[in-house]
């Protein structure tokens, strides 16, 4: 080989390796995000001793983004006892399904049951329609604003009528990622009821992830719901009470979450 093409040699290995390396950044960053999420949490606490007390929490979401709209699923059960005897139980579904209108507004249709009945709420079941914004979506913060319409179905504890309301809907999230896997998540929902004025409802829900590997990881989180017209306790013997149920609920869970 002759000197002129040894030196080039090195340049044009140089190069290659430079173009290979672009390459393979300019892929990375154009690969496209994954299209679904799930995740699933668990939480477990019990004694045993003097005092047998058992608490279970299951959590689980889903989401999968098509290329105009986006579905998205979760779902929780709590049930603890005491001593043999119930003292919590928690069941909660909600689906909601959002069109696409510009790059940042949305269409929203959405359904969700929930079952309280320490509360005094055998089931409760709401329908919803509106329009969502992103303000934000980055890939470290995420904040949604939603307001919208719908429908409210429920029945109480010790009562066979059930009740039917037209309510509305103001809703916000915001999510804050650490890294992949840790991150910092807050939800509210206020659900003002124009059929009885004083009977709104509050929830809002907060949770820190902190991740033990690339799949699991443990989560705090913090539910809070706030009924302003609790339903009045059960007829104890045949007696109507005039006492009702606290309009305050408040559930702190730990255990371990995984996504995928």
């Amino acid at each position: 080989m002759s000197p002129a093409r040894r030196s080039f040699l090195p340049l044009v290995i140089a190069a290659a390796s430079s173009l290979c390396s672009a390459m393979g950044i300019a892929r990375a960053q154009d690969a496209p995000k994954r299209p679904s999420e799930i995740a699933g949490d668990f939480s477990l606490a019990a004694s045993q001793g003097n005092q047998q007390v058992t608490t279970i929490a299951l959590g689980q979401r889903y989401s999968y983004a098509f290329a105009h709209w986006k579905f998205s699923q979760s779902a929780a059960a709590l049930r603890g006892t005491a001593n043999g005897v119930r003292n919590a139980e928690l069941y909660q579904l909600a689906l909601r399904s959002d069109v696409d209108i510009t790059k940042k507004l949305t269409a929203y249709l959405s359904a969700s049951g929930l079952r309280n009945t320490p509360a005094g709420l055998n089931s409760q079941v709401q329908e919803g329609l509106g329009l969502g914004f992103q303000f934000v979506e980055t890939d470290g913060d995420k904040l949604q604003f939603s307001l919208g319409l719908g429908a409210l179905q429920r029945s109480f504890v010790g009562d066979a009528a059930s009740q039917s309301d037209f309510v509305g809907n103001a809703s916000g999230a915001y999510r804050h990622a650490f890294s992949k896997t840790a991150y910092l998540e807050q939800t509210a929902t206020f659900t003002p009821n124009f059929t009885v004025s004083d009977a709104w409802l509050l929830t809002a829900k907060s949770a820190v992830v902190a991740p033990l590997s690339a799949r699991f990881g443990i989560k705090v989180g913090y539910l809070v719901n706030v009924n302003n017209a609790p339903p009045l306790r059960p007829p104890v013997n045949g007696v109507a009470q005039t006492v009702r149920f606290k309009k305050f609920d408040g559930l702190l869970t730990t255990g371990v979450q995984f996504t995928y």
